[in-house]
């Protein structure tokens, strides 16, 4: 589930289905809280914790430094065009319909393999799909050998591939029976009522802090109304079901777990993100979505059963990151907390750079920054005949300097700080050795201070801190031992759990522990 915070499970469960609904129905959360291995605060060790390095850290079982996916989006030094996780121009999407311009899209940027790639590396004639909303979701689950890896395209309002996946141009025809079940829907008028049902109290009643203007007719308070091919009903539990139609349909028609061999089924509920960014992760649209999703789990599990026996299923459940609440309610409340504008550091840096270099031979001496990370133009670095290890020094050292005057900075480092380990102490020190890729990550990286946020949306993530790399983990099936479990763990433990418990390697970057402690006797 995508931003889904360590503390969403427990401060919603009164209001989740029970374990077993009858009739041979399966619960949602409860029945994975009963039968599984359940940590409530697994970690990231990810300075800064986004959609694209979560998801590629989830099945790879490795951080960011090997897989190469440190942020969502990084600039090139020499064009100064920005590279989105999973372009790919030699890949073309696939899908009816679609809009021109669109980039296509693959896992070519990740680096190293995947749980479902060793499956197939090992022998085994195993299927692997993965599902979600988001593009990069889809894909960073399932690596280079994934089977098919679907997403949905709100312009064109239907499920889309890429030609990675499908070579010869075609969806499948599952998948185009999918798309006519939700063209059913065309241009209806949707609207998300609050339900009946009373809420746990822990959520704020009202969205004060959320923009008009980030809701475009939305609403900022319930009821919420949006025609069903924008991008706001997917907002709305509609946007959760059609990600379990889809699973579903994946399930019968790839025939997954019906083989001699493990299949790999990843699904990612991307509009929780949707909705935590767009009201907060206190919100009451928060607390009801993750009720929907309850729901819907619920319905993809007995599916599950029904067609393969949980007897013969791993479940595995997590969040790709965590979320910070609304810099604004919690400065109301007397927390320390607010947002950094980026402009202002990018034309400090600047400006210094100009002082320090003279005038950059063209454009500018930097391309630019994005979520705290700051690009040098390499073409105007060499026009110059300067040291890059120099200018970035030079450049995290102004800003060291003038963190004290900096609201909402706590500490900056540069590239040529990693290579020779002067980093700032301890926890910081860890996650960005197990984030920094050189050439993706910027030159220079600025460190905010908790709760502190860039503007935009009423919440965000970006960080290492608690809030943002603290998940849920639930692993159920067989052999493992129902409980809560407070020892450690991490999300790069998951993919050589899952190794061990199929008998085959783990990703090629694999650098976590099995669980060794939920291992149940029975085999």
């Amino acid at each position: 589930i995508d931003q889904f915070r360590a503390d969403q499970i427990s401060r919603f469960q009164e209001r989740f289905l029970p374990p077993m609904q009858g009739k041979g129905k399966l619960g949602g959360f409860r029945y994975l809280l009963e039968k599984g291995a359940y940590y409530p605060m697994a970690e990231y060790g990810l300075l800064q914790n986004m959609t694209c390095p979560g998801h590629a850290t989830i099945l790879s079982g490795a951080y960011a430094y090997q897989h190469g996916i440190a942020i969502n989006e990084w600039t090139d030094r020499k064009s100064g065009q920005n590279i989105y996780c999973v372009e790919d121009d030699k890949s073309p999407l696939v899908g009816n319909n679609l809009k021109p311009g669109k980039k296509g899209i693959s896992p070519r940027n990740f680096h190293g393999s995947t749980f479902g790639d060793e499956l197939k590396n090992s022998g085994y004639q195993s299927r692997s799909v993965t599902i979600a909303l988001k593009d990069r979701s889809a894909v960073l689950l399932g690596g280079y050998r994934n089977d098919l890896a679907l997403w949905f395209d709100s312009g064109s309002n239907a499920w889309i591939s890429s030609r990675f996946y499908l070579p010869d141009n075609k969806l499948p025809l599952w998948v185009d029976e999918l798309n006519r079940d939700v063209g059913k829907n065309k241009n209806k008028d949707m609207t998300w009522l609050l339900p009946d049902a009373e809420a746990t109290g822990r959520s704020v009643s009202k969205n004060s802090y959320v923009s008009e203007k980030y809701v475009e007719g939305m609403g900022t308070n319930f009821p919420h109304k949006a025609n069903s091919e924008s991008y706001f009903a997917l907002m709305f539990p509609y946007g959760t079901e059609l990600t379990t139609n889809a699973a579903i349909a994946a399930m019968d028609s790839m025939k997954l777990g019906k083989g001699k061999d493990p299949d790999l089924l990843a699904v990612s509920f991307s509009n929780h993100d949707f909705v935590a960014h767009t009201f907060g992760p206190n919100s009451r649209e928060v607390e009801e979505l993750t009720v929907s999703e309850d729901k819907e789990i619920a319905r993809l599990l007995s599916h599950v059963d029904q067609s393969v026996g949980m007897e013969n299923t791993i479940v595995v459940l997590t969040a790709d990151h965590g979320g910070a609440p609304n810099p604004e309610w919690l400065k109301e409340n007397r927390v320390d907390a607010g947002r950094v504008d980026e402009t202002k550091l990018l034309a400090m840096a600047e400006d210094f750079l100009k002082k320090t270099y003279g005038k950059a031979h063209k454009d500018n001496w930097l391309w630019g920054v994005s979520e705290f990370n700051f690009y040098l133009n390499m073409n105007n670095i060499e026009a110059a005949k300067l040291d890059r290890d120099d200018v970035e020094q030079k450049l995290s050292q102004f800003f060291r300097k003038q963190i004290p005057g900096l609201e909402g900075i706590q500490e900056a480092f540069s590239g040529s700080d990693v290579r020779a380990r002067t980093l700032p102490p301890k926890l910081w020190e860890n996650e960005i050795l197990q984030t920094y890729v050189r050439g993706r990550s910027g030159d220079v990286v600025l460190i905010p201070k908790a709760n502190y946020i860039v503007p935009g949306a009423t919440a965000t993530h970006l960080s290492g801190y608690a809030y943002d790399r603290m998940v849920p983990l639930i692993l159920a099936g067989p052999q493992i031992k129902a409980g809560v479990y407070g020892q450690k763990a991490a999300v790069i433990d998951i993919a050589p759990t899952l190794s061990f418990f199929t008998g085959t390697t783990a990703p090629s970057g694999s650098e976590g522990r099995v669980l060794s402690e939920i291992l149940s006797d029975k085999k």
